[in-house]
């Protein structure tokens, strides 16, 4: 019988090797919000920074770029509902021009600097009950310790089998016996670890917001990519022609169109 050892490949993050390409708090925006999109129960076309991020206040979907007037002097990009006229019953909220929610974000951020104290401490709060994995490193390191030990008592069986003659037909028993008790233990691993990985991204998130809050001082004199991407859970827009911007703690801030 062959066993198959499929080892893991390490991968290396060495800091200060080399003059950064993207600053290490852009890097680690980036890669929350890639893994935020993974992460989606539903579908999503677009790589722009408002894509996943508007919703409908109707329907619930997302909100899509559309382009009006492609071949002529008046063409714009605007952005509506995707299920606006699907349906029976047609979604009734408004589309929006990139520089109109850029503007209602700013005026968001005026409002949300005046609540910066309250909003950093709630901000550690999440951390503190919603980022901790001491109890899915537990589980793992018990999943690990119960893995090692089937994954010896196969070996021993097979080393066995090779230099015993035995029934084979009890020795395949045995062996599947303990199959069976190993595969369950990996899917719970498999749980585990994926709980472990959103807690991290979630993590992320929350210090990306308490980072990018803490660099604002007055005034935001213009749209801030880093800001939206790190503040920002997600915007419905609503048929009254308010947007909310749910941030990432939690906090919402509603602002007329």
């Amino acid at each position: 019988m062959l066993i198959l050892l499929f080892l893991p490949i390490h991968q290396y993050y060495i800091e200060e090797s080399h003059p950064a390409i993207i600053v290490p708090e852009e890097f680690e925006l980036v890669q929350a919000e890639l893994l935020r999109r993974q992460n989606l129960r539903r579908q999503y076309n677009g790589k722009s920074i408002f894509a996943a991020r508007l919703v409908c206040g109707d329907c619930g979907n997302f909100f899509g770029a559309k382009v009006w007037h492609s071949n002529s002097k008046y063409r714009q990009v605007i952005w509506q509902c995707n299920h606006k006229f699907q349906g029976v019953c047609k979604c009734q909220t408004p589309h929006l021009q990139e520089s109109v929610i850029q503007q209602r974000f700013q005026a968001a951020v005026q409002e949300l600097l005046q609540k910066r104290k309250a909003i950093l401490e709630n901000c550690q709060v999440m951390l503190e009950l919603l980022t901790d994995c001491t109890d899915l490193e537990y589980q793992l390191q018990e999943l690990e310790t119960q893995k090692m030990r089937i994954s010896e008592q196969v070996q021993g069986y097979v080393r066995e089998n090779s230099e015993i003659v035995q029934d084979q037909e009890k020795y395949e028993e045995r062996y599947q016996a303990l199959v069976g008790q190993y595969e369950p233990l990996q899917k719970q691993e498999t749980t585990l670890q994926e709980q472990r990985a959103e807690r991290l991204a979630r993590r992320e998130q929350i210090q990306g917001f308490q980072r990018a809050l803490n660099g604002q001082n007055g005034m935001l004199p213009e749209f801030d990519t880093q800001l939206w991407l790190a503040a920002v859970e997600k915007a419905v827009v609503h048929r009254d022609g308010k947007i909310m911007f749910v941030l990432k703690d939690g906090t919402e801030l509603v602002q007329k169109i």
